[in-house]
């Protein structure tokens, strides 16, 4: 039976006999009736940007005979080969009573966010989960390995790129405004632009297409050739060439 099981309140240290004590300075033996395994489901290449919220899913067995209470889940960054010195702990998850029964299991979520100033760095990372059974204290480390802390995340966001071009507009707008209200309007490079279009346009509409006169023109008699009224007025020209040779 698997039981998926958040992190409630986070705690950076614990009363233990009176006393405040870090749950990391003294870890107890873990038991072997618990089996744990754990994933990053996000980051399955171990690699996490700085910054980005980073989420381990811890699963545990109860192989024994007494129920497991499981108490708190806690983690650090430490430099590698040097586990006693911690470059940075993160916050202590704590359950409350989160009973694990015998022969049963549970799913654990633990969350913790890398510092970006870390990037480009490989630290240790230490993953510690923390239970009693039959009133002895335990813990068991389910991770703990070098990973590589990557630059920050990057997100292209669309619509804000669309505000600033936006904003730019109107700013270029307004300005090209003020500037023609005060009499520079000239500085504004598509104003001159505008003006010369409008310069062409003019000399374009002024000018004269010259061509050249057709046949017709030239001739207005010449479509006649050919046809009738051609012929009738040769006819009639014929006649008063020959009265007045007679």
């Amino acid at each position: 039976i698997a039981v998926i099981l958040g992190a409630s309140g986070a705690v950076a240290s614990v009363l233990d006999a009176g006393s405040t004590k870090y749950l990391l300075t003294d870890i107890p033996a873990p038991n072997p009736d618990v089996e744990v395994v754990s994933t990053f489901p996000d980051y399955p290449d171990r690699a996490f940007p700085g910054g980005e919220r980073v989420k381990v899913l811890l699963g545990v067995r109860n192989a024994g005979n007494d129920d497991v209470n499981v108490t708190y889940i806690a983690g650090s960054l430490n430099v590698p080969n040097n586990f006693a010195f911690y470059v940075t702990n993160f916050t202590v998850n704590a359950y409350g009573d989160a009973i694990v029964k015998p022969r049963q299991e549970a799913t654990f979520m633990y969350e913790f966010v890398v510092d970006p100033q870390f990037a480009g760095h490989s630290l240790q990372l230490a993953l510690t989960t923390f239970y009693d059974e039959a009133g002895a204290s335990y813990a068991t480390t389910f991770f703990n390995a070098t990973v590589p802390v990557l630059d920050p995340k990057v997100v292209f966001d669309r619509e804000l790129v669309m505000i600033y071009l936006t904003l730019a507009g109107v700013a270029v707008l307004a300005l090209a405004g003020v500037l023609k209200a005060v009499g520079l309007g000239h500085l504004l490079p598509y104003a001159e632009s505008s003006k010369d279009t409008k310069k062409k346009s003019a000399v374009t509409v002024k000018k004269v297409v010259e061509r050249q006169p057709s046949a017709v023109e030239r001739n207005p008699s010449e479509w006649l050739e050919g046809s009738a009224f051609a012929k009738s007025a040769s006819q009639r020209d014929a006649k008063r060439t020959s009265k007045k040779k007679a």
